[in-house]
């Protein structure tokens, strides 16, 4: 996927979709600016029951790709209405030890001015 994703992304299913899997792929030193490309920096998200920043959800994601997951995100399903979004999308990670986790994600959240992602709501 190319590293300049359009402001419109949260448009629609294929675009959201690409951008997520965007959050997943280079190196661990790029992820403040892979992430500032998708999220404002002051996004926050909350999955169940913990809470992010936008420094904190960074870190955590550097973590990630320091690890080097293959990470394939599917969304079936995605909903725009003005700034609100949803959606409901597939995930299969494999790790470098060759284990596979799939998990099914709702996603709820805002999309700002800019096109970027304002904030998120999750639930894996």
């Amino acid at each position: 996927m190319s590293s300049d994703l359009p402001t419109s992304f949260a448009n629609d299913r294929s675009t959201f979709e690409a951008a997520l899997m965007s959050l997943f792929s280079g190196p661990p030193e790029n992820a403040e600016s892979d992430f500032l490309k998708v999220f404002t920096p002051t996004s926050t998200m909350r999955a169940d029951d913990r809470k992010f920043d936008f420094a904190a959800f960074v870190a955590q994601n550097r973590r990630v790709r320091e690890r080097k997951p293959k990470v394939s995100i599917t969304v079936t399903q995605f909903l725009r209405d003005g700034k609100q979004f949803a959606d409901r999308h597939d995930s299969t990670t494999e790790l470098p030890d060759g284990t596979f986790m799939e998990a099914e994600t709702f996603m709820f959240g805002e999309v700002a001015e800019d096109g970027r992602l304002a904030w998120i709501v999750e639930t894996t």
